[in-house]
């Protein structure tokens, strides 16, 4: 078995998992092709395992399994080949609250490109037909309750 000398195992990093297909990542080995050599064919003899690739160019191993990863992991464990660490999935950036709604960025941009259009001298069509539809994405006036109180029901 090519178990390190020390009593330090490699880490390994979950790199991309799919039902029946697990990529490994073991960036302290990468380019070492005797280890992942090694390593495929330890993991090929554990029950569940259907095939094991080791790729020393990136550094991972690919396995292809039938049983649960938890298994393979503990009896890669076991036999001392590599040990899995707890990959803590970074949050998702929260996106800041736009003053804008999607209508009036659309009139926005209309507007700008009208002008830019203008300024070039583009005025027939392309500014006023830019304009145009810049002017017909205005908001519409605010619909209250008082409206429609007056509606003559009173």
């Amino acid at each position: 078995m090519d178990a390190p000398m020390n009593n330090a195992l490699p880490m390994a990093e979950t790199a991309h998992v799919i039902p029946g297909r697990t990529r490994l990542r073991i960036a302290a080995q990468r380019g070492n092709a005797a280890f992942f050599e090694s390593a495929a064919a330890i993991l090929r003899a554990i029950p569940g395992v259907s095939k094991a690739e080791g790729r020393p160019l990136t550094g991972s191993l690919v396995i292809h399994h039938d049983a649960p990863l938890s298994l393979i992991v503990a009896a890669a464990l076991e036999k001392r080949l590599f040990a899995v660490a707890e990959k803590n999935p970074a949050p998702a950036p929260e996106w800041p609250e736009l003053p804008l709604d999607l209508r009036s960025a659309a009139r926005i941009a209309l507007g700008l490109l009208a002008f830019w259009q203008f300024i070039e001298g583009r005025v027939l069509p392309p500014a006023l037909t830019l304009a145009w539809y810049a002017a017909r994405l205005a908001p519409l006036p605010a619909e209250t309750d008082e409206g429609d109180a007056g509606n003559g029901s009173d």
